[in-house]
């Protein structure tokens, strides 16, 4: 009995950290374009800009910045906005490696010098756009790996159009 006790007691002590870990997560919503994502724990409250349509955030040990907004498609179809998107990507230096297009979402990650990039886009109605970005140091990727996925995963609608 003392060895099963001590292993039920491992478990707990395993479990506890990781529940810990999912239960600090917040959410951010963004009003004007209807969306909502999750903001990882050792991330402030999104620092919104004036015209609303999202904001900022950067980790505190300063590893990371999260970008999140909403966007009209003008001009474009959603598959446009992205490709274009990836495009000013490419031609800012980031060398994309992997990229996945829909008419509802795209996500693309890339990198450029000793920083990874992964960026997230949702459909929202029929003329916008919602986006979630994170920059973060190629020697803390082990780190941010289940962290952006969790972050693809929350970004979603709120509301209806």
């Amino acid at each position: 009995m003392p060895m099963i006790a001590q292993a039920a007691a491992a478990l707990l002590a395993l479990a506890v950290p990781s529940a810990a870990f999912a239960a600090s997560w917040t959410a951010y919503g963004n009003a004007r374009f209807g969306y909502l994502v999750d903001l990882p724990p050792g991330f402030p409250p999104i620092r919104e800009a004036d015209n609303g349509d999202g904001g900022v955030s950067a980790s505190t040990e300063g590893h990371a910045a999260l970008s999140v907004w909403g966007s009209y498609l003008l001009d474009s179809t959603f598959r446009q906005e992205a490709g274009s998107r990836i495009a000013g990507d490419a031609e800012k230096g980031w060398s994309i490696g992997y990229r996945a297009v829909t008419a509802r979402a795209a996500s693309w990650s890339g990198s450029k010098g000793d920083r990874i990039l992964y960026v997230r886009a949702i459909a929202r109605c029929r003329d916008q756009a919602a986006f979630m970005r994170i920059e973060y140091d190629a020697s803390a990727k082990a780190v941010y790996d289940p962290i952006v996925s969790r972050l693809v995963k929350s970004l979603r609608a709120s509301g209806g159009c």
